[in-house]
């Protein structure tokens, strides 16, 4: 009973140090995103609007947080999976991708670049589910062998 007890408390530590560290991943490539945003406009670049770029910057963010817990293991929660951040993401991913692939099509300029810009973000949103539904049940056939 001890040694589970102390098993428990180690993955709890575990967790935590692999939280803060996908946190602080996320946190440096915000901080570079925005800096490279900052540089471009300065040398006037305009590869969206401003609305477009923040929701650019912040949905890569994400993205990347996202991947790094997947592959890594981190859990937000107490269930031990990532199922229910899989169906999100998988799930806005095509909803973005699917809207501003038709939007694309209908404008012409800097919308279009915006809708270009949202549908690679929908894009990687997808290309998230589908890493996060591979490590899950390469996950799960490690268990099922080993029992």
């Amino acid at each position: 009973m001890m040694t589970e007890q102390l098993h428990v408390q180690q993955f709890d530590e575990r967790q935590l140090g692999l939280q803060g560290r996908v946190y602080w991943h996320g946190l440096l490539v915000a901080m570079v995103l925005v800096l490279v945003n900052a540089f471009l406009q300065a040398a006037g670049v305009a590869w969206a609007d401003g609305f477009t770029q923040n929701i650019f910057i912040l949905l890569i963010t994400g993205a990347v947080v996202a991947t790094e817990a997947i592959i890594r293991d981190v859990f937000f929660g107490r269930r031990q999976n990532h199922w229910a951040m899989i169906i999100i993401y998988g799930v806005v991913g095509l909803l973005i991708v699917g809207v501003h692939v038709a939007a694309a099509f209908q404008t012409t300029g800097i919308d279009r670049a915006d809708h270009i810009v949202l549908t690679i973000a929908g894009v990687a949103f997808v290309c998230i589910a589908a890493a996060g539904i591979t490590k899950e049940l390469t996950n799960r056939r490690i268990v099922d062998d080993d029992a």
